[in-house]
């Protein structure tokens, strides 16, 4: 018993002796890297590190799955859910353009001012942009988003989805469902490990593992020497949109939240638009960003689905080939400020005419 209990005890003191030396190495690597710049290109000199990813600051929310609460730093604001945008000087004190999306709306690595929705604030029009992105948010969750707003728009305001990159990445993976989001799968493995046991152990401690700081170091130091990033060893385990007929639905169903957003909003007398996303695999450039291969094919397989059945919407413009050069900063969707300044200048020039 004794023996049994000194290994037992060795062994916890080991591992929190490696965790902490782990934890203690990837905080000074952090720290090395964030003490340059991203890129030595002056257009990704405005990325935030620190605005990348704020899962922390998620709140939950039924039939939305999460917002942010409120925050204020030096880059970032958030209250009430919605993130500041920069004032239009020509703003008629009326009229507001609502613009809807994922994280490159929202603003993922870029300050308040450098977001979409701020940066179409310094065109040259009378309306005052409000950003409803979120990260992460998929076109159902966006509509979710409307139907709740749907009385502050009023007649001649424009409303704005800009949707693809999320509902292709998250909904070909069939543990999503072709009309699921972020945390479906979580959800889903969590109700079956009330009632399953091992699989309780099977699906959250290898979560857990994948979250230690040993591994995050052991799977870093593996991506520097060439090999594969393990995280990403199973991306096609539940890829499911090389079947013809289930990547129909995954692009049938953000057409369908399209249609059903645009017949809300003409109700109110208001203008719709309906936008495809660019990202790093509808570009015809080369981006020189290493791809995640299962949103390649995600993007291969689905956006020429949804060009095809978006053809008689009124509201759709496809910008997924906006960009002659390459403004993307990770192998996702986000771009840096003048990605974000091309964006917001063509939806503008798009829907103000």
């Amino acid at each position: 018993m004794k023996k049994t209990f000194f290994i037992l005890i060795t062994l916890v003191i080991t591992f929190s002796i490696i965790e902490f030396s782990s934890w203690t190495i990837i905080k000074l690597y952090s720290f090395l890297m964030n003490s340059n710049s991203i890129s030595q290109n002056e257009n990704n000199r405005s990325i935030k590190k620190d605005i990348i990813d704020l899962k922390s600051e998620y709140e939950y929310f039924a039939f939305y799955g999460w917002k942010k609460r409120d925050i204020k730093t030096k880059d970032l604001e958030i209250k009430n859910y919605k993130r500041a945008t920069s004032k239009n000087k020509n703003w008629d004190l009326k009229s507001k353009i609502f613009f809807y999306g994922g994280s490159t709306m929202w603003g993922a690595g870029v300050s308040d001012e450098n977001t979409i929705p701020s940066k179409a604030s310094n065109l040259n029009h009378n309306y005052q942009p409000v950003n409803l992105g979120e990260e992460g948010y998929v076109s159902g969750q966006s509509l979710n988003r409307l139907i709740e707003n749907i009385d502050n728009i009023k007649e001649n305001d424009h409303v704005v989805f800009f949707d693809g990159v999320n509902d292709v990445f998250i909904n070909c993976q069939n543990s999503s469902g072709p009309n699921g989001n972020e945390l479906v799968s979580k959800i889903r493995r969590s109700l079956d490990a009330e009632t399953n046991f091992f699989n309780n152990l099977t699906f959250l401690n290898i979560d857990k593992i994948m979250k230690t700081n040993t591994f995050i170091l052991l799977n870093g130091i593996s991506k520097k020497i060439g090999f594969e990033d393990l995280k990403k060893k199973n991306d096609f385990k539940f890829y499911a949109c090389d079947q013809k007929e289930y990547a129909i639905e995954v692009a049938n169903n953000i057409v369908r939240h399209w249609k059903i957003a645009e017949t809300l909003v003409k109700s109110k007398k208001a203008k719709f638009t309906c936008i495809l996303q660019p990202n790093p695999y509808t570009a015809n450039f080369e981006t020189n960003i290493k791809p995640r291969k299962v949103w390649q094919q995600s993007t291969l397989s689905v956006y020429p689905i949804i060009r095809e059945a978006s053809k008689s919407l009124d509201c759709f413009k496809d910008l997924s080939e906006i960009f002659e050069e390459n403004y993307y900063y990770d192998y996702c969707c986000h771009v840096n400020a003048k990605g974000n300044e091309i964006i917001a200048r063509k939806i503008i020039e798009t829907i103000i005419q």
